[in-house]
């Protein structure tokens, strides 16, 4: 009998800080370490050390705020697959950000 393990096959981690007044950055752009292992996030776990908001896959969805009491904010292949994260940061300081996705 054979079991097919569900879990990640690979994995790619940043840290970075994210600027106060920064809107929408693009992480695939801007952070070279992420999405070089994989193409495609089925899950991934966000921390954060203030309240920002987040968009996955195109600034045209929706922001939903990732607050310090959240951190650390996770995604799990249930809900989607993410292909980008745009955040933005309006806490008044800079935020220190740590992304791990998981394919």
């Amino acid at each position: 009998m054979t079991i097919q393990s569900q879990l990640p096959i690979s994995m790619d981690y940043d840290s970075f800080t994210l600027a106060d007044g920064a809107s929408d950055t693009d992480i695939s752009a801007t952070r070279s370490a992420l999405w070089d292992n994989i193409v495609t996030a089925r899950s991934f776990i966000l921390k954060t050390n203030k309240n920002i908001t987040a968009k996955l896959n195109s600034t045209l969805f929706p922001a939903f705020p990732i607050l310090i009491g959240d951190s650390p904010f996770q995604l799990a292949a249930d809900y989607m697959l993410v292909k980008n994260i745009y955040l933005s940061n309006s806490s008044g300081a800079a935020a220190t950000i740590q992304i791990f996705l998981f394919g």
